[in-house]
């Protein structure tokens, strides 16, 4: 679940958001957090050993330490681009974001500042904002058990039943396209919509295919990559 907090300069922002990390972690959620500034400063000095790597042509360069490990990167990222990476490498259950007014994301408003798009609560209590992401993450990992077809037998798009199952109002089983089949199909690294037909070809298909292979160790999970085709230019006579 991604949440974004913002607001202008000393309206508490950092404060609400060191509040809500822990009492999310609290409540048992592993949480990572951005800090978005809009202003050129860099966490980097000159003189240190990372800089002069920097200077001498590295970037991004990591520090790593006994007790930490710093990535910098000597440009601007977009937003989007930090939080594919945060959440693909780390997977947390939350991500916030403190300081980006723009993105897709949920976000907060905090004191006498004009809402933007995508802003779901505006100056809230702990207590609300904490519930409102607690309840987020519920019902974004309901729906990573569904489907995804939105094909609406159930009533519902997937979103819809997802809510309704965290609410207590529905079930997992109310989905007509539920697989009970472990199949996952992902294209750059994203899960794609996928039914009980679907899923069943492609169980049946490639199970039938690793048993013929020398190698293969049933009862383990199974990863086939499919690269990019690419383009043979035709050779002149």
């Amino acid at each position: 679940m991604i949440i974004g907090v913002y607001g202008f300069q000393d309206a508490g922002k950092t404060m609400l958001v060191e509040e809500l990390v822990a009492a999310l972690v609290k409540r048992g959620l592993s949480v990572a957090s951005v800090k978005h500034t809009p202003y050129s400063k860099s966490i980097d000095c000159e003189g240190k050993d990372t800089w002069r790597h920097w200077k001498a042509g590295s970037d991004p360069v990591v520090f790593s330490s006994g007790i930490e490990t710093s990535l910098i990167k000597h440009s601007r990222m977009r937003i989007d681009r930090i939080i594919k990476i945060v959440m693909t490498q780390f997977a947390p259950d939350v991500l916030i974001i403190e300081g980006c007014k723009e993105g897709a994301f949920p976000k907060v408003a905090v004191g006498k500042v004009k809402p933007r798009k995508n802003t779901v609560l505006v100056n809230p209590s702990l207590n609300r904002l904490v519930n409102y992401v607690a309840n987020e993450v519920s019902v974004e990992r309901v729906l990573s058990e569904l489907p995804r077809l939105d094909c609406g037998k159930c009533g519902l798009d997937c979103a819809g039943l997802a809510r309704k199952i965290v609410a207590g109002t529905k079930k997992l089983d109310d989905c007509r396209e539920l697989s009970g089949l472990d199949v996952e199909i992902l294209v750059g690294g994203d899960r794609i919509a996928a039914g009980e037909f679907v899923s069943s070809i492609v169980d049946k298909t490639v199970r039938g295919m690793l048993s013929s292979l020398k190698g293969y160790k049933p009862g383990r999970t199974v990863e086939i990559r499919l690269k990019p085709k690419r383009k043979h230019s035709r050779k002149r006579r």
